[in-house]
């Protein structure tokens, strides 16, 4: 009997010596969370400044270049479909957007250089015409090129001088515009750089019918703002007008003209996600005798960046 209240008296006493020592356990285990969680915290601080300086040091130690694009595709086919209003038929459509850029960024200078191509084509068949055209046909055709110089006076204003040219690729010229103008570039904040330059020259070129080629003294504007967000979003925006400082000739349309291009990428996995590309642009030279029409394109498709 005596053993038994012994071996009792023990298991009590190592009951709440054990539950006392956990407490104490946990206790120092929460403890030592906390001081983890405030040295990863501090480590990951560390690890974003450096990749910062990372791409600065690469930036200024040589030239910054990239290529990014998109695809996008649909095909469509009826057959004996009685609820079409076209029963036997077969469609398709392709597009495509490819943007390049070679940035270099010194202490004393940058040279800026971009561009920008997209095509799209499309076809339709309707099986029972066979008179009907079932070729390819362009519905997208953009090529734009821009050299931006820049001479820095400080950190966020540069005495500077643009190129741009913008048409297509398939129908050179037939509109055309070149701009060759000089003055200040400003950067006020990260990823936007904005270009204003008083004297610019504006060449139109044409070969439509009752538009002559020709050629304008003006002011050029253009701003550029690109941003990469959590998740695997990029953006990149371009907005470039430009403001004549005379009037057209009698029976020619004016030269004032503004373009607006977006870009939208969701990276999904290795460089593969969904691309995004909006283009806006006015401009009367282009469709002349017709005024004030808005000119407007979109892709929406895979997307590959490397």
């Amino acid at each position: 009997m005596k053993k038994q209240f012994l071996v009792l008296i023990l298991g009590l006493t190592g009951y709440f010596s054990f539950g006392q020592t956990l407490d104490e356990l946990n206790s120092m285990k929460a403890e030592k969370e906390g001081m983890a969680a405030a040295k990863q915290a501090e480590a990951d601080a560390i690890k974003a400044e450096i990749a910062g300086l990372q791409s600065k040091i690469v930036v200024l130690s040589g030239w910054n270049r990239g290529v990014f694009g998109g695809l996008g595709f649909n095909f469509n086919q009826s057959n004996n479909w009685q609820t079409n209003s076209i029963k036997n038929s077969t469609s398709a459509s392709f597009s495509g957007n490819l943007n390049v850029f070679a940035n270099k960024n010194t202490n004393r200078y940058f040279w800026n250089n971009s561009g920008v191509l997209n095509l799209g084509y499309l076809k339709f068949d309707d099986e029972d015409i066979d008179t009907d055209d079932t070729k390819f046909r362009r519905s997208t055709d953009v090529l734009r090129l821009a050299s931006l110089y820049g001479y820095k006076l400080n950190n966020w204003v540069a005495i500077s001088g643009l190129g741009e040219y913008s048409s297509s690729m398939f129908n050179l010229n037939n509109p055309g515009i070149l701009d060759l103008g000089v003055g200040a570039t400003l950067t006020p904040i990260t990823n936007l750089v904005i270009v204003v330059h008083p004297l610019n020259y504006h060449f139109a070129f044409s070969d439509a019918a009752g538009v002559e080629t020709t050629s304008q003294l003006g002011a050029k504007i253009r701003a550029d703002y690109t941003r990469k967000f959590k998740g695997g979003i990029s953006w990149s925006s371009t907005l470039t007008t430009f403001m004549p400082y005379g009037a057209a000739e009698v029976g020619q349309p004016g030269l004032f003209e503004y373009t607006w291009l977006n870009t939208l990428g969701f990276n999904l996995w290795k460089g593969i996600g969904v691309g995004i590309s909006y283009g806006l642009r006015k401009a009367d030279f282009e469709t002349w005798p017709v005024k004030g029409v808005t000119q407007s394109y979109s892709t929406i498709g895979l997307s590959y960046a490397f």
